[in-house]
């Protein structure tokens, strides 16, 4: 699954043109304002990148069983799979091309003690699997 690198070069793209075509016309007060609370943002990511070393990754590979749209207004759509062990149920962007059923998804699930597996990080903070 590639949308994280897709995510990751949209925000690179974003990035580059906030900077070349609004941060060079901000004037200088408002560029020094904009740089402190940057540096607050890197600080905070910086923070953030630490923990997540300590939260246990793993790819599985997941054969789509069904697709669930909670309500129509949500974001976000459920996928529904098997994996060598379990039914797995997964929350899924729209953005992101909807699966058919059938078809075998990548995905990536963390884990603070290794035994109990998330298929997001703020399910793991949470503490509540879909």
């Amino acid at each position: 699954m590639t949308p994280d690198k897709e995510r990751i070069e949209l925000y690179r793209k974003w990035f580059n043109t906030f900077l070349i075509r609004e941060f060079l016309d901000l004037p200088v007060k408002q560029q020094e304002r904009f740089l402190i609370l940057s540096d607050k943002f890197i600080k905070n990511c910086h923070k953030i990148h630490e923990e997540a070393k300590k939260i246990k990754e793993k790819v599985i590979h997941l054969k789509v069983t069904n697709i669930l749209n909670p309500d129509n207004k949500s974001e976000n759509y459920i996928i529904v799979g098997i994996t060598e062990k379990s039914e797995v149920k997964i929350e899924y962007p729209s953005s992101i091309k909807k699966p058919n059923p059938g078809d075998i998804l990548q995905h990536v699930v963390y884990s603070i003690d290794g035994e109990i597996w998330y298929s997001s990080k703020s399910e793991l903070i949470t503490g509540r699997n879909l």
